[in-house]
């Protein structure tokens, strides 16, 4: 399974105002999570939309701004994954059919917990 998973607020606690990207915490089970589904053999994908209101949605500044900071962030916790993608929109909400409201590390305690991937909707609907 293809599991996308945001930065902010699901991997590293949420930043506040002054306060450095580089000097963030990690979201308490994040690391092991993430190792766990990555050793079941799940593709990690991580994305985030840091800067991208402050650029105006200018991809390439977001990069020039955050890539580095994040990238060695990710390194110096270890956390493993396959893509990153910078660029995601910023928006005040987010509708999407294969979205799991995260609330925690600790109700994602097995592969059982994740929702079933839309192609798996899609034959159960057909069935």
């Amino acid at each position: 399974m293809r599991i996308c998973i945001d930065i902010d607020g699901v991997i590293c606690k949420l930043r506040r105002t002054g306060e450095a990207y580089g000097n963030l915490k990690p979201v308490q089970g994040a690391i092991e999570n993430i190792k766990r589904l990555k050793t079941a053999g799940h593709c990690i994908i991580l994305y985030t939309a840091r800067h991208m209101k402050t650029c105006r949605g200018n991809v390439g500044k977001v990069i020039a701004l955050q890539a580095a900071t994040t990238l060695e962030w990710l390194a110096r916790h270890g956390i493993e994954y396959d893509e990153i993608h910078f660029g995601k929109p910023y928006a005040d909400v987010y509708i999407d059919d294969n979205a799991l409201r995260f609330e925690s590390w600790e109700a994602i305690e097995s592969d059982d917990s994740l929702p079933m991937s839309s192609e798996e909707r899609h034959e159960m609907e057909g069935q």
